[in-house]
């Protein structure tokens, strides 16, 4: 077992997992989301690429059995107008006075490897990164009809903080993880 940090090698397999959308209803939003596959290709490889995004690999016997994506984000960002996003709704309080915090952008685990820690073990490793980062909180969220998900957040310590649509009409899960 090892769990290492993705690097451009990964990139194919990262944007492989990407685009199974696995967990999500498949709304006309969430289908346009990955239907440029050269525009897909360039969001994806930002996090083996940039600095405040980065992604981590689980491997056993040399298999990419899991893999975590997250990006270092701001709760004060003015995002664009067209940007869809709820982090103003969220207590300022629950954040560092910096703002910063790291958001999971994807968390996939091989199917035939489903419930034996893998999660849990990426999720643990990026707290570890944020703590590297000098990062206190850790943002996720997730389709409320996901509750094997959920249980996972809540077994980790993370708290659900809002419940509603993000950027269609499906209610999503909003938790945080102070560390």
């Amino acid at each position: 077992m090892l769990i290492r940090k993705a690097t451009t090698r990964d990139l194919e397999f990262l944007i492989q997992i990407d685009r199974k959308n696995e967990g999500l209803t498949l709304t006309q939003e969430t289908m346009l989301m990955n239907e440029d596959l050269d525009q897909h290709r360039r969001k994806i490889a930002r996090f083996v690429t940039e600095d405040n995004r980065g992604a981590f690999i689980y491997e056993t016997n040399g298999e990419r059995r899991g893999a975590i994506l997250f990006s270092e984000s701001n709760r004060d960002t003015i995002y664009p107008p067209d940007w869809k996003t709820i982090f103003h709704e969220l207590d300022r309080g629950l954040f560092q006075k910096d703002g910063r915090f790291l958001e999971v952008f994807n968390l996939w685990v091989d199917p035939c490897c489903r419930r034996t820690g893998i999660a849990t073990r990426l999720k643990l490793e990026l707290e570890q990164e944020a703590l590297r980062r000098q990062v206190n909180v850790v943002y996720t969220h997730t389709e409320e009809r996901n509750e094997h998900v959920l249980e996972l957040n809540r077994k980790l310590g993370y708290v659900e903080v809002r419940r509603g649509p993000i950027w269609d009409d499906v209610i999503r899960v909003s938790l945080i993880k102070q560390l």
